[in-house]
């Protein structure tokens, strides 16, 4: 069925010569109009593209994998449709090789085609994770030692003003994420050396000089302009009937004053602002009492008016609490400290690359630096592309990136250079969505984007953007919800884009009448978590409580909701594996969420597991591997005792210890082992478990000098039977696929450059440490039919009918802005003063600007996040979580219920704490408020044009009661059922009617149950062993093998110990007999060559080409069938080694099977065309006596008319001749 595309979708596919920048929005199809645009290029009838003269950069394996899988179909269904275009035939050759790749993947195929330019080592390899933390960990603390060796005093200062904590973890993690973000630049030595400069001030001056001072009076201004609105409000308050109007004197003065810090911010007079803040004195409210003035607006307007004045004194505080001279002086305290971590950063950078290349390995990062200078040098300011960029800008037609909002600089800076500047072509196309920017920790730049947003046009041009606006996922009513959030809560001042006409989303999908209106209303289910109740009730967490109102809106929707299915096109029953719970964070949330759905009998997958490590059999097999390492671990070895691996219970360790309370626990067992404790059975017992485990234990530990990890697990698991232990638990299918993994990753790790089992201990510790969490293993076609758990990151791309955004009362991770030091990717490294003489602590405007920015990226990627997570849906929304104090906080918001702005004010937005503080305040103006607003006396503003809005929303309280009251009902049937079938008396017959019935179900015999013997298929050779059962045993039907199927590989000591079987003689004369070059079979010699070179080609191995005679060769050439085959070879009509398949009656392999049919399937040997008749051949090496031809022929009749059958059918003629050649015989054989 053909694709109708919209006008903007043909232009994306459709035009040429320019950069193209495309905007997708959500759900618009981007996958496939790239797709599409790479297949038009290729199928231009005028000015055909090769597909290897494209570079096609995405961000995963798994999307690279998707769209090279797409591409190649495309080709095959218009070579199907033009089998002899040559060009088409040409492309599906090349798409093997064809660069559709990621970026790590272009920067490899750059290092293995031109490593000599930059003399790297073409052998080296790429790090396995693990691997690398333990390398930084060495090289960090080789480096810490050295710099503690030379006793420099700037060092000492800095180790003892800014490491956290009684150890240097702190500060190499400093070290970590400032090297980290270096490498995130093109030229990450450069960047160091700017992040110094910002501190190489002299004064004030100076100062006002720095990039990161705009910044403040940016944040100054949105603080005022937020201050100003909440005394606007608070007036508004006043002057409404009942309000407080005695209030509103005060609150004009607080106007004026701000009226005044505005005129300084707008002449950005620093000193003088500061002068202002430090004396701001505020008006009193007035003291006079009036009975017509309303309590609860009295209590608003002085709330309103108590936030704007905290404003007012926390830009004091925070930005002006000194002169800019005092600012400036501050600053230049933190120069030292500052240059000593860059020193150590700096120092690490060139330790950590000189291990790298002492181990020959590289990283992902390394990657994309190596390719870097492959393709440019850099001299001072000046940039010279190498002859590689040159060859590469001219080879590739098209450059074209996928995810282009997840771009960093490197990669910028490395699409450039192979684009097409050599000719001066515009051939960059880069397609993305800002807003689904949600890998800020991975380094990415959204800015990037936004730039090119900004600045290419969407008019006809070189640099050209074009916007896809329309969604083909979701319903209108989906849309039309996050339309609605969206344009109020995210703009350019955060989030990164302006939420206007052109980034709305606007409906393409079409869904067929029928569906309940009221189900496709998106939801929010607003969880009280009022902690006294929470207590009262039984429920332990809020995440508890928030995954119980979960399962009861599933269960509810399970009743009687449908939804449309994408194979018949029609509405079908809601199933649990339509839903989806999308969560912020894996961790403490997908367990929890699991756990409750199962108890309300609905079944769930999570699809990001983490606690790989904290699994039960992985601990298990840890702990023993760390005992095995050094046995005086107390805390591994207990474990390992009372897990069934050594299989001691509680009291047994309680009794161990009791015995031997000093000492390790280890010196314990090796005791009560060595002093035979066997006084009673329990003793015994003990003695018994204690002693089989410190043998095995023992012999381990010898073991592990020699063995490689990934042998000595597989060991410990068959010799304690663990592996076998787990595999029979609850979820044993899960539990041995964790243990197969730890094999897996003691195989990775013995790939690495360390080795034994310290270090593979210290490996996995290392990974423990940095939380790098495998998450448990992913079982094939696990989750199908259940509720899927996942995080909002892992859905990104996805789709689901039914949509659970879950999670929006988590507080946000603020981490990164309330370290110590703050490092930011454009603005430096901000930090404390500190001057421990003084024992004074003061933080820096420098930094306060860092805080502000990152405080801005951070909460901008959370609205993105958000984003991502509401247009998953298909059909239906549902937006919960848990929010305490929910009256208050909805009164907290009613000030917004008079503003008509559509975007909400930028101070309120930065300062969320939560998901809730996006949602609440878009949603306070929606009519669907309104009855929680009349629940609380609040009147709702009808006249606001937010009031109708165009989309519909179903708000709804739930406390913790409402959800144990259902919970309680449910509990109570369910005991009253289980209580009836305890007590049932099975010797009454209540009613005979079912009884029978029910004795006629379970005593039913399957009449069909013979068809469950026949085969579906069946080859020649198992045909051939069951006609011929009673004959004498015969070579070529000694192994179960068909003779159509090669010989699995034998290890070679098993060859030397086995006698050439005939059928392995079979097979060796089959390939040579399947290879032979006809041109060269004039003399033995010839044929002997062609042998040998068969073997150096590994397509014969040595005992077989020594079992082939070449003398039986010859003879066969030499006879007259032989002649006319290799005649039939001159003119190509020799055809060999032909697969085939038909149908045959079942009884003739059992006569009990009458009636079915089976399908037949083998391999011709050969045929060939003589004088346009076919003739076939197949070849035997049977020992024969002479004159035993007919038993040949009798015994191999059936398998040569189903060839002879199957190749009539296949070439629409009947077989004239067929023969057998027997090399044991040497002689050919007509079967007629």
């Amino acid at each position: 069925m053909a694709v109708s595309w919209t006008e903007e979708q043909k232009q994306v596919i459709s035009l040429r010569d320019r950069n193209i920048l495309v905007s997708a929005a959500a759900g618009s199809g981007k996958t496939a109009v790239l797709v599409q645009r790479i297949l038009s290029k290729i199928l231009d009838k005028k000015n055909p593209v090769d597909i290897d003269r494209m570079l096609i950069m995405t961000f995963t394996r798994a999307a690279a994998g998707e769209m090279k899988e797409r591409i190649s179909r495309a080709l095959e269904e218009a070579l199907y449709e033009e089998p002899e275009n040559e060009h088409l035939q040409r492309q599906m050759t090349l798409i093997h090789t064809a660069q559709i790749t990621t970026i790590d993947g272009f920067c490899s195929y750059l290092i293995r085609n031109y490593f000599h330019l930059i003399g790297l080592d073409p052998g080296c390899r790429t790090a396995e994770e693990g691997e690398l933390k333990l390398l930084k960990e060495d090289v960090l603390k080789e480096l810490f030692e050295d710099f503690y060796s030379r006793n420099d005093e700037d060092f000492l200062n800095f180790v003892e003003c800014y490491a956290p904590g009684k150890t240097d973890e702190g500060l190499k993690e400093l070290v970590l994420k400032l090297y980290d973000t270096a490498m995130s630049n093109p030229y990450p030595l450069e960047w160091l050396s700017d992040c110094i400069r910002a501190y190489e001030i002299e004064g004030a001056k100076d100062l006002e000089k720095q990039d990161w001072f705009a910044v403040l009076w940016e944040s100054v201004q949105q603080e005022l302009t937020q201050a100003e609105s909440l005394f606007t409000q608070g007036i508004s308050v006043c002057q409404e009937p009942g309000g407080p109007y005695l209030y509103e004197e005060a609150l004009r003065s607080d106007m004026l004053l701000t009226d005044e810090l505005n005129a300084l911010c707008e002449k950005q007079d620093f000193d003088g602002m500061a002068s202002a803040l430090s004396s701001l004195k505020f008006a009193r409210l007035s003291a006079k009492k009036a009975e017509d003035m309303e309590e609860y607006k009295k209590e608003q307007a002085k709330k309103l008016r108590e936030e704007g004045k905290g404003i007012l004194k926390d830009l004091s505080e925070r930005y002006f609490s000194e002169s800019l001279k005092e600012a400036a002086e501050t600053i230049l305290c933190c120069r030292k400290p500052v240059e000593i971590l860059i020193r150590l950063t700096e120092e690490f950078m060139d330790r950590f690359g000189e291990k790298k290349r002492e181990k020959n390995i590289i990283d992902f990062t390394d990657m994309e630096h190596f390719a870097l200078q492959i393709l440019v040098t850099k001299e001072g300011d000046t940039f010279t592309p190498s002859q590689a960029a040159r060859e590469l800008s001219e080879k590739y037609d098209e450059v074209l990136v996928d995810e282009y909002q997840d771009s960093n600089l490197v990669q910028e800076f490395l699409t450039n250079l192979v684009s097409g500047w050599v000719n001066q072509r515009k051939n960059i196309f880069m397609v993305g969505d800002v807003k689904q920017s949600i890998y800020r920790f991975r380094l990415a730049r959204p800015e990037l984007f936004m730039e090119k947003y900004k600045t290419y046009t969407t008019e006809e041009g070189k640099e050209q953007r074009i916007d896809l606006h329309k969604n083909f996922r979701s319903r209108r009513e989906v849309l039309g919800s996050v339309n609605y959030i969206f344009r109020q809560i995210m703009g350019e001042d955060l989030g990164g884009v302006a939420y206007d006409e052109a980034a709305a989303l606007y409906p393409g999908a079409v869904f067929p009448e029928g569906q309940d209106p009221e189900f496709v209303k998106t939801e929010v289910l607003l969880i009280e978590k009022d902690s006294e109740e929470l207590s009262e009730e039984g429920i332990e967490s809020e995440q508890e409580l928030e995954a119980l109102a979960i399962a009861h809106k599933i269960q509810e929707m399970k009743e009687n909701a449908r939804v449309l299915d994408k194979e018949t096109g029609e509405y079908r029953p809601l199933e649990y594996g339509d839903i989806v719970i999308l969560l912020r964070t894996a961790t403490g949330w997908t367990e929890t969420f699991g756990e409750v759905l199962s108890s309300q009998g609905i079944p769930s997958y999570s699809a990001s597991k983490t606690g790989y490590f904290s699994a039960t059999e992985v601990i298990t097999m840890l702990d023993y591997l760390r005992i095995c390492d050094n046995p005086l671990q107390d805390i591994p070895l207990a474990g390992v005792l009372h897990s069934p691996v050594a299989g001691c219970t509680s009291q047994e360790l309680g009794l161990l210890r009791a015995e031997y309370k000093e000492g390790m626990l280890f010196d314990a067992v090796c005791a009560w082992v060595g002093e035979e404790r066997m006084e009673n059975e329990e003793e015994a017992v003990l003695f018994e478990k204690l002693s089989c485990f410190l043998s095995l234990l023992t012999n381990v530990r010898d073991m592990a000098e020699y063995t490689p990890v990934h042998q000595l697990i597989v060991y410990i698991l068959e010799k304690t039977g663990y592996g076998n232990y787990a595999a029979a638990l609850p979820d044993g299918e899960q539990r041995r696929a964790n243990l197969s993994m730890l094999i897996e990753k003691a195989m990775d790790y013995e790939k690495t450059s360390y080795r034994g089992l310290f270090n593979f201990v210290r490996y996995i510790e290392k990974l423990q440490k940095f939380q790098v969490d495998y998450g448990e293993v992913n079982l094939s076609g696990a989750g199908e039919g259940s509720v899927q758990i996942m995080t909002i990151h892992k859905s990104k791309g996805l789709e689901f009918p039914v949509v659970f955004a879950a999670g929006m009362g988590k507080q946000f991770n603020f981490s990164d802005i309330n370290a110590g030091l703050l490092i930011h990717h454009e603005l430096g490294i901000g930090t404390d003063a500190i001057l421990p003489e003084k024992r004074i602590t003061s933080t820096t405007l420098y930094k306060q600007m860092l805080r502000r920015a990152i405080l801005k990226e951070s909460l901008g990627e959370e609205l993105r996040v958000l984003y991502v997570a509401l247009t998953r849906a298909k059909e239906k929304l549902i937006i919960t979580g848990t929010i305490g104090k929910l009256e208050e906080r909805i009164r907290g918001l009613s000030g917004f219920l008079k503003q008509e702005e559509e975007l909400l004010p930028v101070g309120n937005r930065m300062k969320a704490k939560t998901y809730w503080d996006y949602i609440l305040p878009a949603l306070i103006r929606h009519r669907a408020m309104e009855p929680l607003l009349e629940e609380y006396g609040i009147f709702s503003n009808r006249r606001n044009p937010f009031y109708e809005g165009d989309s519909d929303f179903v708000i709804r309280k739930i406390t913790a009661k409402d959800l144990v009251k259902e919970e309680v009902e449910l509990q109570a049937e369910t005991e009253i059922r289980r209580e009836v079938l305890e007590n049932w008396d099975a010797s009454v017959t209540y009613n005979e009617e079912i009884k029978d019935e029910l004795e006629k179900r379970f005593s039913f015999v399957y009449p069909y149950g013979f068809l469950r013997e026949i085969p579906v298929k069946v080859s020649v050779s198992e045909l051939k062993k069951r006609a011929h059962h009673d004959f004498y045993e015969k070579e070529e039907n000694i192994t179960e093998i068909p003779e159509e199927e090669e010989l699995p590989v034998v290890p070679e000591f098993i060859e030397k110990q086995e006698a050439y079987t005939g059928a392995s003689r079979g097979t060796a004369y089959h390939r040579v007999m399947e290879c032979l070059d006809y041109s060269r079979t004039s003399s033995i010699e010839e044929i002997r060559e062609q042998i040998k070179e068969l073997l150096m080609q590994k397509k014969l191995k040595e005992k077989e080409a020594e079992c082939v005679r070449p003398g039986d060769i010859f003879a066969f050439l030499k006879s007259p069938l032989g002649q006319r085959m290799k005649k039939a070879s001159e003119k190509r009509l020799l055809f060999r080694e032909q697969p085939f398949v038909i149908s045959r009656k079942a009884e003739e392999l059992n006569p009990d099977w009458e009636g079915e049919r089976i399908l037949v399937q083998g391999i011709m040997d050969a045929y060939f065309m003589e004088e346009g008749e076919l003739i076939l051949v197949d070849y035997k090496t049977d020992r024969m006596r002479k004159g035993e031809e007919q038993v040949l022929t009798e015994r191999y009749r059936n398998q040569i008319l189903d060839y002879g059958e199957a190749l009539s059918r296949a070439a629409g003629k009947p077989v004239k001749e067929a023969y057998i050649y027997s090399f044991g015989l040497g002689k050919e054989i007509e079967v007629e």
